[in-house]
């Protein structure tokens, strides 16, 4: 369900202001420009009990900044699908952070976009295990080819040596 919703949210709206363009827009009240992404409003009792879109900024070989593919809309529009399609209470806005913030342990779900060039730090590393091994859920996406999921592989056995990646087939249950 989720992957559809995710796949449904991005190609509605993500792919109008690709690599990067405008992802610096931000509205009159400090939030990203939401672009026609409807808004809602969470009650202010239960503001830290909501699913909250969060996006890591990582560095990468060389170019500007892939991490912000698709910023803010693919952000906007996952949450707002996940809140209109399902029980789950979200919050409007989505959140950036590095993998080393201490804030990362507060949020179950992360996303990185376009990693085929990324590049750990030593301490990302350490983070992003730590944050995994305590139950910490990563979703990654978009990968141009294969030297890009070699890097991705590569990186990803910095941060689990001892384990092997294991490709799902489509027919599995999950």
């Amino acid at each position: 369900m989720v992957v559809v919703v995710t796949a449904t949210a991005i190609a509605q709206f993500g792919g109008y202001r690709r690599f990067g363009r405008d992802r610096d827009i931000v509205g009159p009240d400090g939030r990203p420009d939401r672009r026609g992404v409807p808004d809602w409003k969470i009650d202010e009792k239960f503001k830290d009990d909501v699913f909250t879109f969060c996006r890591i900024r990582y560095n990468s070989y060389g170019r500007w900044g892939k991490w912000a593919t698709d910023y803010p809309d693919a952000d906007l529009n996952f949450s707002y699908r996940l809140q209109q399609l399902t029980s789950l209470h979200t919050h409007p806005d989505g959140i950036i952070l590095d993998l080393t913030d201490p804030k990362l342990f507060d949020y179950p779900f992360i996303y990185i976009i376009e990693p085929g060039d990324l590049s750990f730090e030593e301490a990302e590393v350490t983070a992003l295990r730590s944050y995994l091994l305590n139950g910490g859920f990563l979703m990654v996406d978009d990968f141009w080819g294969q030297y890009e999921l070699d890097n991705f592989l590569h990186e990803l056995r910095r941060v689990f040596p001892d384990r092997e990646a294991t490709e799902i087939p489509l027919e599995h249950p999950i």
